[in-house]
């Protein structure tokens, strides 16, 4: 049974996050753009228990392998990450701290290039536990999942899902419309869509509830 208090209270976040991008189409591109990783990482950090935390910077793995800038990163409770003394919230990630990482666009249509850039550069890094303890279904120990989130794109479901299948993108999010579409098969519109992106990434980063891991591995010869 549809819960119609969820979904109405999902219905006007997704008009306050619209609203919220409106205020800053006239600013410049990199305000803007900040902007929108703030408005949704302030979102997303309230609605997520407080023992994830939310950033953003680099990620590196045992091997030296680097992504690029992210936007918002879900980090683990149970492995450190670099911040810059007096640097703010950039940080650089250890593989293996990392839950998910969401890249946040203006509009997910035109910027989707940029989207599948970011997650190139991210696939090739790996996560490596130790000993793990998980809940349902695990999940994948060794790639870092993403999440596309824009706050306009196409107009199509059918669309969308068609590109979420065809790239390395685990789901994505187009908050005008609420289209979402997953690997996994989910799929939905409006404020329901809103509700099945928390829904898929509370799946991706409650799967694994605590995995040992060694940082000292980063600088072993």
């Amino acid at each position: 049974m549809r819960n119609v208090h969820l979904l109405t209270r999902m219905a006007g976040i997704q008009q306050q996050l619209l609203a919220g991008h409106a205020t800053g189409l006239s600013m410049s591109s990199s305000s803007k753009g900040r902007e929108r990783e703030e408005f949704i990482n302030g979102f997303l950090s309230r609605v997520f228990p407080t023992s994830f935390r939310f950033g953003t910077g680099d990620i590196t793995d045992t091997h030296g392998r680097r992504s690029g800038q992210l936007d918002v990163v879900i980090e683990y409770p149970f492995g450190p990450s670099l911040p810059a003394i007096g640097g703010g919230e950039v940080r650089l990630y250890l593989a293996e701290s990392v839950a998910a990482v969401i890249e946040v666009k203006s509009n997910l249509q035109n910027q989707w290039q940029e989207v599948e850039s970011t997650a190139r550069q991210l696939s090739p890094l790996v996560r490596e536990f130790g000993g793990v303890i998980s809940v349902g279904r695990p999940p994948p120990e060794q790639r870092i999942p993403i999440v596309a989130v824009g706050y306009e794109g196409w107009k199509s479901l059918e669309t969308l899902k068609s590109k979420v299948e065809s790239s390395e993108i685990d789901a994505a999010l187009i908050i005008d419309g609420g289209l979402f579409a997953s690997k996994s098969g989910i799929v939905a519109t409006g404020a329901s869509g809103m509700w099945a992106m928390i829904s898929i990434i509370n799946t991706t980063i409650q799967g694994l509830v605590s995995a040992s891991t060694t940082p000292f591995s980063y600088i072993a010869e």
